[in-house]
């Protein structure tokens, strides 16, 4: 009887720690998946929209120093981004913010940024901030609180 008690106590010990491994594997699989996307904005772009989500857009995967050189994507005639941007979403896969700035060259302040996988429209931005961006500056993660 000794003998099935010890058995016992060993199948529960190995039991226990097949448990927890699943487990473990199971937490891993289950939190790693897509990175979030952002509203009408492809993997790994950060989009900005002439109007709203849905209208004219322009996409961007990296730093862009001067928008006045940038035309949004359809919408009928060819509208440069510079000054109208009233909506931006981030579908960055790398983890990196968008920071938006009022003049070129990454100058006149931040207007605002965008978190990995949200998005901002007109309704949300401030009047000082909608249709004010000439420059994008995708930057890691900071402190600074963005959309």
């Amino acid at each position: 009887m000794a003998k099935n008690k010890r058995t016992t106590g060993l199948g529960k010990r190995i039991a226990s720690v097949l448990g927890a491994t699943a487990l473990l594997m199971g937490g891993a699989v289950a939190t790693a998946g897509p990175a979030a996307a952002g509203t009408d904005c492809a993997a790994g772009y950060h989009c900005v929209f002439w109007v709203g989500f849905g209208t004219a857009k322009h996409s961007y995967f990296n730093s862009d120093a001067d928008f006045t050189d940038d035309y949004f994507d359809g919408g009928g005639s060819p509208v440069v981004v510079n000054d109208r941007v009233w909506a931006a979403s981030n579908s960055s896969t790398s983890g990196y913010e968008s920071h938006y700035y009022k003049d070129i060259n990454y100058g006149g302040g931040l207007l605002f940024c965008v978190n990995p996988g949200s998005q901002v429209d007109s309704s949300r931005l401030e009047a000082w901030q909608g249709g004010q961006a000439s420059s994008l500056k995708l930057r890691p993660s900071t402190t600074i609180p963005c959309f």
